[in-house]
Protein backbone atom coordinates (compact mmCIF):
# COMPACT_ATOMS: atom_id res chain seq x y z
CA UNK A 1 0.00 0.00 0.00
CA UNK A 2 2.83 2.38 0.94
CA UNK A 3 4.53 1.74 -2.43
CA UNK A 4 1.28 2.41 -4.26
CA UNK A 5 0.79 5.73 -2.46
CA UNK A 6 4.37 6.69 -3.23
CA UNK A 7 3.87 5.95 -6.94
CA UNK A 8 0.66 7.99 -7.06
CA UNK A 9 2.43 10.88 -5.38
CA UNK A 10 5.32 10.63 -7.81
CA UNK A 11 2.91 10.59 -10.78
CA UNK A 12 1.17 13.68 -9.42
CA UNK A 13 4.54 15.40 -9.22
CA UNK A 14 5.61 14.43 -12.73
CA UNK A 15 2.41 15.12 -14.67
CA UNK A 16 2.61 18.94 -14.43
CA UNK A 17 6.11 18.76 -15.87
CA UNK A 18 4.75 17.06 -18.96
CA UNK A 19 1.65 19.26 -19.20
CA UNK A 20 3.54 22.11 -20.85
CA UNK A 21 6.64 21.65 -22.96
CA UNK A 22 9.49 24.11 -22.55
CA UNK A 23 12.12 25.66 -24.73
CA UNK A 24 15.03 23.27 -25.19
CA UNK A 25 17.20 23.68 -22.09
CA UNK A 26 20.33 23.70 -24.26
CA UNK A 27 19.17 26.99 -25.77
CA UNK A 28 21.03 30.16 -24.87
CA UNK A 29 18.09 32.23 -23.62
CA UNK A 30 19.82 35.60 -24.12
CA UNK A 31 20.77 34.76 -27.69
CA UNK A 32 17.30 33.37 -28.30
CA UNK A 33 15.74 36.60 -27.01
CA UNK A 34 18.01 38.65 -29.29
CA UNK A 35 17.20 36.48 -32.33
CA UNK A 36 13.47 36.75 -31.73
CA UNK A 37 13.64 40.52 -31.27
CA UNK A 38 15.51 40.83 -34.55
CA UNK A 39 12.91 38.68 -36.28
CA UNK A 40 9.73 40.17 -34.83
CA UNK A 41 10.19 43.60 -33.29
CA UNK A 42 8.51 46.44 -35.22
CA UNK A 43 7.08 43.99 -37.78
CA UNK A 44 3.52 44.68 -38.91
CA UNK A 45 1.05 41.80 -38.69
CA UNK A 46 -2.55 41.82 -39.87
CA UNK A 47 -5.20 40.42 -37.53
CA UNK A 48 -7.31 37.56 -38.87
CA UNK A 49 -9.44 37.48 -35.69
CA UNK A 50 -10.58 40.06 -33.14
CA UNK A 51 -8.12 40.34 -30.23
CA UNK A 52 -9.17 41.28 -26.68
CA UNK A 53 -7.88 44.56 -25.20
CA UNK A 54 -6.28 42.60 -22.40
CA UNK A 55 -2.79 41.57 -21.38
CA UNK A 56 -4.16 38.04 -21.31
CA UNK A 57 -4.33 38.19 -25.11
CA UNK A 58 -4.88 34.93 -26.98
CA UNK A 59 -3.19 31.66 -26.08
CA UNK A 60 -2.07 29.83 -29.22
CA UNK A 61 -0.34 26.47 -29.23
CA UNK A 62 2.22 25.29 -31.78
CA UNK A 63 -0.39 23.13 -33.52
CA UNK A 64 -2.62 26.16 -34.20
CA UNK A 65 -5.17 25.54 -31.46
CA UNK A 66 -6.75 28.41 -29.49
CA UNK A 67 -9.82 28.82 -27.28
CA UNK A 68 -12.31 30.93 -29.25
CA UNK A 69 -14.94 30.80 -26.50
CA UNK A 70 -12.52 32.07 -23.87
CA UNK A 71 -11.35 34.83 -26.23
CA UNK A 72 -14.94 35.93 -26.86
CA UNK A 73 -15.42 36.19 -23.11
CA UNK A 74 -12.34 38.39 -22.78
CA UNK A 75 -13.58 40.66 -25.57
CA UNK A 76 -16.95 41.06 -23.84
CA UNK A 77 -15.30 41.98 -20.54
CA UNK A 78 -12.37 44.12 -21.74
CA UNK A 79 -13.39 45.26 -25.23
CA UNK A 80 -11.69 44.67 -28.56
CA UNK A 81 -8.01 45.60 -28.78
CA UNK A 82 -7.34 44.80 -32.44
CA UNK A 83 -10.02 44.25 -35.07
CA UNK A 84 -10.06 41.78 -37.96
CA UNK A 85 -7.99 43.05 -40.91
CA UNK A 86 -6.41 45.74 -38.73
CA UNK A 87 -2.59 45.99 -38.91
CA UNK A 88 -0.73 45.67 -35.62
CA UNK A 89 2.93 46.31 -34.81
CA UNK A 90 4.98 43.96 -32.63
CA UNK A 91 6.07 46.24 -29.78
CA UNK A 92 7.66 43.70 -27.46
CA UNK A 93 8.79 40.07 -27.46
CA UNK A 94 9.44 38.01 -24.34
CA UNK A 95 10.78 34.46 -24.31
CA UNK A 96 9.74 32.40 -21.28
CA UNK A 97 10.12 28.75 -20.29
CA UNK A 98 6.83 27.57 -21.77
CA UNK A 99 5.74 30.36 -24.11
CA UNK A 100 6.73 33.18 -26.42
CA UNK A 101 4.86 36.39 -25.58
CA UNK A 102 4.32 38.66 -28.59
CA UNK A 103 2.90 42.07 -27.65
CA UNK A 104 0.92 43.93 -30.33
CA UNK A 105 0.31 47.69 -30.32
CA UNK A 106 1.39 47.94 -26.68
CA UNK A 107 0.36 44.50 -25.41
CA UNK A 108 -3.11 45.17 -24.00
CA UNK A 109 -4.06 46.37 -20.53
CA UNK A 110 -1.82 44.74 -17.94
CA UNK A 111 -2.29 44.43 -14.21
CA UNK A 112 -1.26 48.03 -13.51
CA UNK A 113 -3.49 49.47 -16.23
CA UNK A 114 -6.38 47.28 -15.18
CA UNK A 115 -6.09 48.65 -11.66
CA UNK A 116 -6.08 52.22 -12.96
CA UNK A 117 -9.01 51.68 -15.33
CA UNK A 118 -12.30 52.90 -13.86
CA UNK A 119 -15.43 50.78 -13.88
CA UNK A 120 -17.16 53.66 -15.66
CA UNK A 121 -14.68 53.38 -18.54
CA UNK A 122 -15.16 49.60 -18.70
CA UNK A 123 -18.94 50.02 -18.74
CA UNK A 124 -18.66 52.56 -21.55
CA UNK A 125 -16.53 50.17 -23.61
CA UNK A 126 -19.03 47.36 -23.12
CA UNK A 127 -22.11 49.53 -23.80
CA UNK A 128 -20.71 51.16 -26.96
CA UNK A 129 -18.72 48.11 -28.08
CA UNK A 130 -15.90 50.56 -28.84
CA UNK A 131 -12.39 49.33 -29.48
CA UNK A 132 -10.23 49.97 -26.42
CA UNK A 133 -6.72 51.32 -26.90
CA UNK A 134 -3.63 49.46 -25.80
CA UNK A 135 -3.49 46.56 -28.26
CA UNK A 136 -3.30 42.91 -27.25
CA UNK A 137 -0.88 40.01 -27.42
CA UNK A 138 -0.25 36.47 -28.64
CA UNK A 139 0.97 33.90 -26.14
CA UNK A 140 2.54 31.19 -28.30
CA UNK A 141 2.52 28.27 -25.87
CA UNK A 142 4.96 25.39 -26.28
CA UNK A 143 2.70 22.35 -26.13
CA UNK A 144 5.51 20.23 -27.59
CA UNK A 145 9.33 20.41 -27.57
CA UNK A 146 10.65 23.48 -29.38
CA UNK A 147 14.05 25.08 -29.98
CA UNK A 148 15.05 28.67 -30.57
CA UNK A 149 16.21 27.67 -34.05
CA UNK A 150 12.59 26.76 -34.83
CA UNK A 151 11.21 29.97 -33.35
CA UNK A 152 13.71 32.20 -35.15
CA UNK A 153 12.93 30.62 -38.51
CA UNK A 154 10.67 33.11 -40.30
CA UNK A 155 8.80 30.51 -42.37
CA UNK A 156 8.14 28.38 -39.28
CA UNK A 157 7.02 31.41 -37.28
CA UNK A 158 4.63 32.44 -40.06
CA UNK A 159 3.09 28.95 -39.92
CA UNK A 160 2.76 29.11 -36.12
CA UNK A 161 1.01 32.50 -36.19
CA UNK A 162 -1.14 31.80 -39.29
CA UNK A 163 -4.38 30.99 -37.37
CA UNK A 164 -4.41 34.48 -35.78
CA UNK A 165 -2.45 36.87 -38.02
CA UNK A 166 -1.16 37.31 -41.52
CA UNK A 167 2.61 37.82 -41.29
CA UNK A 168 3.56 39.00 -44.79
CA UNK A 169 6.26 41.19 -43.23
CA UNK A 170 8.22 38.00 -42.55
CA UNK A 171 8.16 36.74 -46.15
CA UNK A 172 11.34 38.52 -47.23
CA UNK A 173 13.18 37.26 -44.13
CA UNK A 174 11.95 33.72 -44.78
CA UNK A 175 13.26 33.94 -48.34
CA UNK A 176 16.63 35.21 -47.12
CA UNK A 177 16.91 32.42 -44.58
CA UNK A 178 16.15 29.86 -47.31
CA UNK A 179 18.90 31.05 -49.70
CA UNK A 180 20.98 27.99 -50.75
CA UNK A 181 24.59 28.05 -49.44
CA UNK A 182 26.01 28.29 -52.98
CA UNK A 183 24.24 31.65 -53.46
CA UNK A 184 24.76 33.05 -49.96
CA UNK A 185 27.73 35.26 -50.86
CA UNK A 186 26.08 36.66 -54.01
CA UNK A 187 22.85 37.31 -52.12
CA UNK A 188 24.72 39.14 -49.36
CA UNK A 189 26.20 41.40 -52.05
CA UNK A 190 22.75 41.83 -53.70
CA UNK A 191 24.11 40.29 -56.89
CA UNK A 192 21.91 38.21 -59.22
CA UNK A 193 23.65 35.46 -61.15
CA UNK A 194 22.63 33.06 -63.92
CA UNK A 195 21.28 29.83 -62.42
CA UNK A 196 19.60 31.37 -59.37
CA UNK A 197 16.01 30.35 -58.67
CA UNK A 198 13.12 32.77 -58.16
CA UNK A 199 13.11 32.39 -54.37
CA UNK A 200 16.74 33.51 -54.19
CA UNK A 201 16.10 36.54 -56.43
CA UNK A 202 13.09 37.41 -54.26
CA UNK A 203 15.31 37.16 -51.18
CA UNK A 204 17.68 39.72 -52.72
CA UNK A 205 15.25 42.26 -54.23
CA UNK A 206 11.80 41.24 -52.91
CA UNK A 207 8.77 41.68 -55.21
CA UNK A 208 9.55 43.16 -58.65
CA UNK A 209 7.82 46.29 -59.89
CA UNK A 210 6.62 44.40 -62.92
CA UNK A 211 6.41 40.80 -64.17
CA UNK A 212 6.00 39.67 -67.77
CA UNK A 213 5.46 36.11 -69.02
CA UNK A 214 6.22 35.14 -72.60
CA UNK A 215 4.34 31.93 -73.39
CA UNK A 216 5.41 32.04 -77.04
CA UNK A 217 9.05 31.29 -76.24
CA UNK A 218 10.25 27.72 -75.81
CA UNK A 219 10.50 27.10 -72.96
CA UNK A 220 8.23 29.93 -71.71
CA UNK A 221 10.19 32.76 -70.13
CA UNK A 222 9.41 35.27 -67.42
CA UNK A 223 10.93 38.69 -66.83
CA UNK A 224 11.11 40.54 -63.51
CA UNK A 225 11.74 44.28 -63.64
CA UNK A 226 13.24 46.35 -60.82
CA UNK A 227 14.04 50.04 -60.47
CA UNK A 228 17.51 50.57 -58.95
CA UNK A 229 18.53 53.50 -56.71
CA UNK A 230 20.80 54.89 -59.47
CA UNK A 231 17.69 55.30 -61.68
CA UNK A 232 18.72 52.34 -63.77
CA UNK A 233 16.49 49.39 -64.60
CA UNK A 234 17.28 45.77 -63.77
CA UNK A 235 15.55 43.11 -65.88
CA UNK A 236 15.95 39.47 -64.88
CA UNK A 237 14.87 36.73 -67.29
CA UNK A 238 13.89 33.27 -66.02
CA UNK A 239 13.59 30.04 -67.98
CA UNK A 240 12.50 26.84 -66.30
CA UNK A 241 12.43 28.76 -63.03
CA UNK A 242 16.12 29.72 -63.19
CA UNK A 243 17.82 33.00 -64.08
CA UNK A 244 18.94 32.81 -67.71
CA UNK A 245 19.85 36.46 -68.28
CA UNK A 246 20.48 39.66 -66.30
CA UNK A 247 20.21 43.06 -68.04
CA UNK A 248 20.78 46.53 -66.58
CA UNK A 249 19.67 49.59 -68.53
Amino acid sequence: MGSRIALIGLAGFLVPGFAAAQLDQRTDKKQCQADLEQLLLNKRLTAKVTFPASAKGIDLDLDGGWDQKHTSGLIKSSGGGIDIDQPATVTQVKIKDNLLEIQLNGGGFGTFMDAMTTSRYQQQQRSTQAKASGGSRINLRFNKPITCFDLANAATMMAFLEPLVQADSLKAIAAQQAVPPEWAEAAAQRRVEVGMDKATVFAIFAEPKQKQVDLASEPPSEKWQYELPDLKMLVITFKDGKVSKVDKF
